[in-house]
């Protein structure tokens, strides 16, 4: 089966040792129908879960960032194939091509500056087109203050600016506001992109799989 394997490392943790209680209590919030392995800190300062397929939720790593905040995440994506036997709960004693990919790209993600998200299919060419997404998504991201965090969040989960007004206690016209100056509609768009990269691959390759080491 295919699956993605998001791993993180905690920039700069040692500058909060005390957080990695409530970071760990945080992460059992992250809840989505994709998460075949939950997200959980091993090391102290490593967080690392497994989604089933194609980064199908490019959500997740936002929604990652939000709740680990004020840490800064320099995160690695794997995409790859296992068996699925193999799966269980704690991604932390899985192993296979996704995992190594996943670490890959975490060391590359150490070669960038600040809080950089890079994804390993195994297709160097294709590899550097989707990051290239990922450097526009981190781009605008960096610059989110706490309030434009927050409004965005609340606007994905409530789905107006009306409700998440009365989510936030604020003025919708604030809410407005706040989504227009983080860029929300130009980085939503960037995700989505992400997302439908699966179904566009198997349109140009509807014949390959795993067997013509082909990663999608």
């Amino acid at each position: 089966m295919k699956i993605t394997v998001i791993t993180a490392d905690i920039i700069e943790s040692r500058k909060n040792p005390d957080y990695n209680k409530q970071l760990t209590d945080e992460l059992l919030k992250l809840r989505h129908p994709g998460i075949i392995s939950p997200f959980s800190i091993s090391r102290g300062d490593e967080i690392q879960g497994v989604v089933e397929g194609w980064l199908m939720q490019p959500e997740l790593i936002r929604n990652l960032r939000y709740i680990c905040r004020p840490c800064r995440l320099r995160i690695g994506i794997g995409i790859g194939f296992t068996g699925p036997e193999l799966i269980n709960s704690n991604s932390w004693s899985m192993n296979g091509p996704a995992f190594h990919l996943a670490r890959s790209a975490v060391e590359e993600a150490h070669k960038l500056k600040g809080s950089s998200t890079v994804i390993k299919t195994g297709m160097d060419e294709f590899d550097s087109f989707i990051n290239c997404i990922c450097l526009l998504i981190d781009t605008i991201q960096k610059k989110w203050t706490d309030e434009q965090w927050e409004a965005v969040q609340a606007y994905e989960k409530w789905g107006t600016y009306e409700e998440a007004s009365k989510y936030l206690d604020i003025a919708m016209q604030n809410v407005q506001k706040r989504c227009k100056a983080a860029n929300w509609k130009q980085l939503s768009e960037a995700e989505n992109t992400l997302k439908n990269v699966q179904s566009f691959l198997e349109s140009l390759h509807p014949l390959k799989g795993e067997n013509d080491n082909f990663t999608f």
